[in-house]
């Protein structure tokens, strides 16, 4: 699945290619990824605009319009946005033709992603609660810390948590899990300040290398430091630390791959 990372990426895509040029047509290839509007509704919103701005939030991606409002995204589970000029990517599901190429198409093997008009960013994230984006320069650790809770839920759980902070799924909490050297399984109230500073400190870390380095979820992982387990996450394969075989283990109904050496239980 998309996440912040991921995200990131395709905000780059839309600044690049996207920003301040005359939307000409949008045409909606599959009616049912619409939500919040009409296919017709959209497409005439977008039609003869421009977009001038982008934002990312978590796992969503905003584009400001011209006219007033934004363009939102959501890209589900195999989505992406990629730019075409001629022919229009395998499993594109709308497109944004502008006077000349490139164009844009929002592209979604399994259609389990979203697209929108919000008119206002914050009051539509606080609707859905979604909390604050992981990468936001106004968290604290004290915040994070306190946030988390005293429950018994898994760690992991409580990072891909959308209501916590925004943008964390399978892939970079296991990669966030990994670095901190704690197993997916502990609950959050086994972690004392120490390990919840350390915790934050790590999130903000693996993302703001993911971003840097241009890595996705599961596209350009070779772009990660060598001592990064999503360069090799599956079971068996030698962690990138101590060479001991990865394991897996079926974590709040997500697969997390851990190293069963590196990784703790401050419990024990």
């Amino acid at each position: 699945m998309p996440e912040l990372p991921d995200v990131e990426i395709f905000r780059r895509v839309l600044e690049r290619h996207g920003l301040h040029r005359v939307v000409t047509a949008v045409e909606v290839l599959d009616p049912g990824l619409v939500v919040n509007s009409t296919p017709v509704a959209l497409a005439r919103a977008l039609a003869g605009d421009r977009l001038t701005g982008s934002r990312r939030h978590g796992k969503n991606l905003f584009a400001a319009r011209g006219r007033g409002g934004h363009l939102w995204m959501h890209f589900g589970m195999t989505g992406s946005l990629e730019p075409f000029r001629e022919e229009p990517p395998a499993h594109a599901r709308l497109l944004f033709r502008f006077e000349r190429g490139p164009h844009l198409a929002y592209v979604n093997v399994r259609r389990l992603g979203h697209v929108g008009l919000v008119e206002d960013i914050e009051a539509w994230l606080a609707a859905e609660g979604i909390g604050p984006d992981a990468l936001d320069p106004a968290l604290t650790a004290a915040w994070f810390a306190e946030a988390l809770g005293r429950g018994r839920r898994s760690i992991k759980a409580a990072l891909m948590d959308q209501g916590l902070v925004a943008g964390i799924g399978n892939v970079y909490a296991d990669e966030i899990l990994f670095q901190a050297g704690l197993r997916p399984e502990v609950p959050v109230a086994a972690l004392d300040e120490g390990w919840r500073e350390r915790l934050f400190a790590t999130m903000r870390e693996v993302l703001r290398t993911a971003v840097d380095c241009g890595a996705a979820a599961e596209r350009y992982v070779e772009r990660l430091p060598d001592g990064y387990l999503t360069r090799r996450r599956e079971k068996g394969a030698p962690c990138p630390r101590c060479a001991t075989p990865l394991e897996t283990a079926r974590i709040g109904g997500r697969t997390s791959v851990f190293c069963p050496r590196c990784q703790i239980d401050p419990r024990r």
